[in-house]
């Protein structure tokens, strides 16, 4: 399957969002849309675009890696369902703790 292929699979049958933004502007940038062009038709400033360019060419030239145009993971607050389960999970250790 060629990168083109690739990509145009990724942008027709990805489950999120993000993931098929990032596939369509590199399709379009394959077709010379300028970075500038596809920052306003995505609705993001040109430096986002900057970057997924960027990690499209980082990934070609390390093909051993499979294409996913996933999100990197970023720092920030922990979801909320992630801080009441850790409260949880400490209120039960309190409760069956042999110490206390």
């Amino acid at each position: 399957m060629t990168r083109q292929q690739q990509l145009t699979q990724l942008y027709k049958a990805s489950q999120g969002h993000r993931k098929r933004q990032r596939a369509h502007a590199l399709l379009l940038s394959h077709r010379n849309y300028t970075i500038p062009n596809l920052a306003d038709f995505f609705e993001v400033n040109r430096n986002t675009v900057s970057r997924w360019m960027d990690r499209w060419q980082e990934w070609l030239v390390n093909t051993q890696q499979p294409l996913t145009l996933q999100d990197q993971a970023r720092s920030g607050r922990l979801s909320s369902l992630v801080l009441v389960q850790k409260k949880r999970s400490r209120v039960s250790k309190n409760r069956y703790s042999p110490h206390s």
